[in-house]
């Protein structure tokens, strides 16, 4: 579970495989709930929304019923420009739109590519004789190319317009720096916020990557950076399931929240996570119970670069105080569980420090 994007692989024949017909099936589903979403956001009619694109009512109830298979990239900038859609809806709109119906392709036993020719007569390259019109045709504009959206680095949180908020924030995120364990305080999106040194420390040697590295938001590493499981032990089971069900609870509570549903549309294109999300989940949520899902208490495996470290584990602490949980921000601190042969320096370790809990 290690990929952004997956690929529909289509069977011998050119037909979709089952799970590829599932995907394209649920794909064509939340094209159309979004866009009639849209539209009763913008307390829109369906005869509004159509007299905008320039067809029949008919015709557009057609398409959030079932979107076209072949649409065309001007009928795709219509549907943005009336739907008033912003750069990041018109992306999450193009990367549900396109791409569904690549050609069929056969792969061979060396996993090679070939594209599967028609079976029937293939037809002349250009006609032999075309008929001249009957009356000179206008001129037809090129039309514009459509680049689909690059993919962009999840923006971080906006700091608060509130001069007393902001100084709460940086004071402690300078406490947060103090502290010698690693700490990250992130939003309802995972987008980052602030990470102090030793949460730098711990993911120093990840590699970059264009939305998933862990001080940009951290959901997003978790399931999608190729090198999360090499600091994230017991990666699918202990990592990537506690935080899609902290997803899918969220989605719950914000199923309208575009950031989050990018999220789930870049899990649903990549089979083995989509098949993850949609049926291991629920079964591994009966088996393990609703409370493995929370970060508060887990006791997760983690190899820290530092050979001091190494291999161990660590405890999850959610320290956050009502002031940020008011604004749906969450601060996680990794204790990791030290060798004998070792220890943090700054930080006190035995019955004395522990006083207060023992009654020692």
């Amino acid at each position: 579970m290690t990929h952004e994007a997956g690929v529909e692989r289509r069977g011998v024949h050119g037909r979709l495989s089952p799970v590829g017909a599932a995907r394209a099936t649920a794909r064509t589903k939340r094209l159309g709930d979004a866009l009639k979403r849209r539209r009763e956001e913008l307390e829109l009619s369906l005869e509004e929304v159509a007299a905008r694109l320039g067809i029949s009512a008919y015709t557009y109830a057609t398409w959030e019923r079932t979107p076209g298979r072949q649409w065309s990239e001007d009928t795709l900038c219509a549907l943005i420009d009336a739907l008033e859609l912003n750069d990041q809806q018109g992306g999450r709109l193009l990367r549900l739109a396109v791409d569904r119906d690549a050609p069929p392709v056969r792969y061979d036993s060396f996993g090679g590519e070939t594209p599967v020719r028609p079976s029937g007569p293939v037809p002349p390259s250009r006609p032999s004789r075309r008929p001249a019109p009957s009356v000179p045709a206008a001129p037809v504009p090129p039309p514009v190319p459509v680049r689909p959206p690059e993919p962009r680095p999840p923006s971080r949180p906006e700091a608060p317009s509130d001069p007393e908020t902001l100084a709460y924030l940086r004071d402690y995120a300078s406490m947060m720096d103090a502290v010698p364990l690693p700490s990250v305080l992130f939003d309802r999106h995972w987008d980052v916020a602030h990470t102090n040194p030793a949460f730098d420390a711990l993911f120093r040697g990840i590699g970059p990557h264009p939305t998933a590295t862990p001080d940009r938001n951290f959901l997003r590493f978790v399931l999608f950076h190729p090198d999360a499981r090499t600091v994230l032990g017991e990666h699918e089971t202990s990592w990537c399931l506690p935080l899609m069900a902290q997803l899918a609870a969220a989605l719950d509570k914000h199923g309208d929240d575009d950031v989050l549903q990018a999220i789930r549309d870049d899990i649903a294109d990549d089979p083995i996570m989509d098949a993850a999300y949609r049926c291991g989940l629920p079964h591994w949520m009966s088996a393990v119970g609703a409370l493995a899902i929370h970060h508060d208490g887990a006791v997760r495996p983690v190899s820290h670069p530092d050979p001091r470290w190494g291999h161990t584990r660590c405890r999850i602490i959610d320290e956050t105080p009502t002031t940020l949980r008011d604004k749906e921000y969450t601060r996680m601190t990794l204790v990791l569980q030290e060798n004998q042969s070792s220890a943090v320096p700054g930080v006190r370790r035995g019955k004395s420090h522990l006083r207060a809990v023992s009654g020692g």
